[in-house]
């Protein structure tokens, strides 16, 4: 059996590799007190055109300083973050630097200008590609950040996907700085003049239940979307803003186009502009003036104001194409929830969903209303609004005008689809007119604006309908049907609830079509029908014989009583052609008299033209019966006797006064007519 023995090294070996590894350690240092004496001792102006050169290739853009600079050595200053102020860091200052930006950037021809640059940050980390600075201090601050999208950031120093370089900055130290940020997916650019919030301001904010950590103040002024943009801002330390992962907090105020803005809240990761949780207040005098910052096409409203909880971060793209991620990146999710608000004097609350971004904008709402008033959300012409400079030359022509005249823009429409469900307690038509537990859907897709279906009660009946409003063409396209099943007459009409008398159903039809971009307009080109039936019920003789002017009667039946008088039937049929409403039959019959109601409405100049012929199934003594006009416009309407009817009767006593004073009354005696019962379109009466 054959033993190996084992050879170990002898000292002569061990020797040698100690001997390396001291010439090795002992290289180091001289290296490192090399290093250190060359920081220590150089002269950096020397080298500054080399380093420029350097950098700005390293960078890929142009680095240049104008002034002196120096590098030295310092012990890292005691902060929050560290306790290791026993480190050695280094400490550099440059004056008059300028840090240019890549070729893509369109904002200013500089990402940093300063005209004094001091700042320490530790050496070692830079072996990793990363900058660890500790503390910087910065005077005449000069920053312009701009995003073209999640790559093309000219804070970051390089086009891959994630930068070799990143950074953490500790602290930052400024007496007043000009910075403007430009978001191009955001449609934003904002400038501001930005200073340090003085001690007691910091004490006053934070007594105030103000976001906590507000540092630093700014007048804010540019633009968001098409809305100028101007105002008041509080936030965090500057870094906060730079520093991955970090929240910012921040306060501000102003007005956003025409709005009045209040918001406090907090930028999640800002550095990415992943996320932002706000408290949000808007108000102003129309809510078609969110447009310029939204890009949601609301209607010309009275005066509004809402509050709630805003939440806006990036549109996930999960499982997406490469395609659909870059274009996540543009792509938004705006979050309005436990929101209220009023408009005029109707209310509102609800909760609502906006996505932004490709390949089109599209809004979710679920809303709820104790009071919406119809004037409020389509005010008439002459109603108090404010309006612009060039909209208020016209109103004094607008005084006599009640139907609005306010303008749609459905070329805005083309930018949004949307899902709307609205639901009311109670729908204010007009003065005493009411819808209660009304709900509908309102549809925008591709320009087309649907409302259906259309549901509501009203004065214990109910009624239904659909609306339809194409903007695919500068003139919309308008269609309403509406319908009314039994609408108990006396809820309709609540001063006759205080007459003892039971009254008739209605039962009518609506059928419209036109064109046009406001309310007047669709009206003054419209076209259609609307029907109406009442069912049998009693009603007051006195209102009877005060619309037939029945002098004896009236004063009889007002002084000593009020009978009831039988209902037999109502009915209505008026044919709208290009804007004007033609009543072919308009009866109201009763077991002893007749209202008949002819004429013509046009829609398009607010003129009324409008005859009322009571017809008596019985003799009346001292009558006075004589055909009724209703005319003027919309907004004045005169109603009153006809002047020749009343003249031709008094002539005739008059005349007959003179001959028999007892023939004076014949003239004032009206025999009673042949009238059916029933409410079909008959022959007019000869005596008219």
């Amino acid at each position: 059996m054959r033993v190996h023995s084992v050879r170990l090294p002898g000292r002569p070996l061990l020797a040698r590799l100690g001997r390396l590894l001291t010439w090795c350690v002992t290289a180091l240092v001289a290296l490192a007190a090399l290093l250190a004496l060359l920081v220590a001792l150089f002269d950096w102006n020397l080298a500054k055109p080399w380093i420029s050169r350097q950098l700005s290739t390293m960078l890929a853009r142009e680095i240049r300083v104008d002034g002196p600079i120096s590098l030295s050595w310092s012990l890292a200053p005691a902060t929050p973050q560290s306790d290791r102020s026993w480190l050695p860091q280094l400490h550099f200052t440059a004056r008059d630097l300028q840090i240019g930006n890549p070729d893509w950037a369109q904002s200013a021809d500089h990402l940093v200008r300063a005209s004094l640059l001091d700042l320490h940050f530790s050496p070692l980390p830079l072996l990793h590609w990363h900058w660890h600075i500790t503390d910087m201090r910065v005077t005449g601050l000069d920053l312009v950040m701009e995003r073209a999208d999640e790559r093309r950031k000219n804070w970051r120093f390089s086009d891959q996907p994630r930068s070799r370089w990143s950074f953490d900055i500790h602290q930052i130290v400024f007496d007043h700085a000009q910075i403007r940020y430009v978001d191009r997916p955001l449609d934003l650019d904002l400038r501001f003049d930005a200073r340090p919030l003085s001690a007691a301001a910091m004490r006053t904010a934070e007594g105030s239940g103000s976001p906590p950590g507000l540092v630093l103040q700014a007048a804010v002024s540019g633009r968001y979307g098409e809305a100028d943009v101007q105002g008041q801002l509080r936030g965090g330390p500057l870094p906060d803003l730079l520093n991955e992962g970090s929240v910012y907090p921040l306060q501000a105020q102003g007005d956003v186009g025409e709005v009045h803005t209040v918001i406090s809240g907090n930028l999640v990761n800002p550095h990415q502009l992943r996320r932002a949780d706000l408290q949000i207040r808007l108000s102003g005098d129309s809510l078609d003036r969110l447009y310029a910052a939204s890009g949601v096409p609301l209607p010309a409203t009275r005066a509004f104001s809402t509050q709630g909880s805003l939440t806006i971060q990036r549109a996930e793209a999960a499982g997406a194409g490469k395609t659909d991620r870059d274009n996540a990146t543009k792509a938004w999710d705006w979050r309005y929830e436990r929101f209220t608000g009023k408009v005029g004097e109707s209310d509102f609350a609800g909760d609502a969903h906006y996505y932004r971004g490709s390949p089109k904008n599209h809004l979710s709402v679920t809303a709820h209303a104790d009071l919406l008033r119809l004037e409020d959300y389509v005010p008439a012409a002459g109603g108090k609004q404010k309006e612009g400079k060039k909209e208020g030359k016209s109103e004094g022509k607008r005084q006599d005008r009640v139907l609005p005249e306010r303008p749609a823009q459905p070329q805005r429409w083309a930018k949004l689809d949307a899902d709307i469900e609205l639901k009311a307690s109670r729908v204010q038509l007009h003065g005493g007119l009411d819808w209660q537990d009304a709900s509908t859907t309102l549809r925008l897709k591709d320009q087309v604006l649907t409302v259906a279906p259309l549901q509501f009660a009203m004065a214990g009946g109910k009624g239904d309908g659909e609306v339809t409003l194409d903007g695919r063409q500068n003139d919309i396209r308008s269609s309403l049907q509406v319908n009314l099943h039994g609408v108990q007459v006396r809820q309709l009409f609540p001063k006759l609830a205080r007459i003892d008398a039971s009254f008739g159903k209605l039962d009518g039809q609506a059928r419209l079509n036109g064109s046009g971009n406001s309310v007047a307009a669709m009206l003054a080109s419209a076209d259609g029908r609307i029907k109406a039936d009442l069912s049998q019920g009693t009603i007051s003789q006195f209102i009877l014989e005060a619309a037939g002017l029945n002098l004896a009667n009236a004063v009889f039946a007002k002084m000593y009583r009020d009978q009831q008088v039988k209902l037999l039937c109502g009915a209505a049929d008026v044919a709208i052609k290009e804007g004007v409403a033609q009543v072919r039959h308009g009866i109201l019959n009763t077991e002893d008299a007749a209202i008949d109601i002819t004429g013509q409405v046009d829609l398009g100049q607010e003129k009324l033209a409008l005859n009322v012929y009571p017809r008596t199934k019985q003799v009346r003594i001292l009558s006075l019966r004589t055909p009724l006009y209703v005319r003027g416009s919309f907004a004045k309407p005169d109603i009153g006797a006809s002047k020749e009817g009343l003249a031709a009767r008094a002539g005739a006593a008059a005349a007959l006064a003179l001959v028999a004073p007892v023939a004076a009354v014949i003239p004032l005696i009206t025999p009673g007519e042949k009238i059916p019962d029933d409410c079909a379109p008959h022959a007019a009466a000869d005596a008219r």
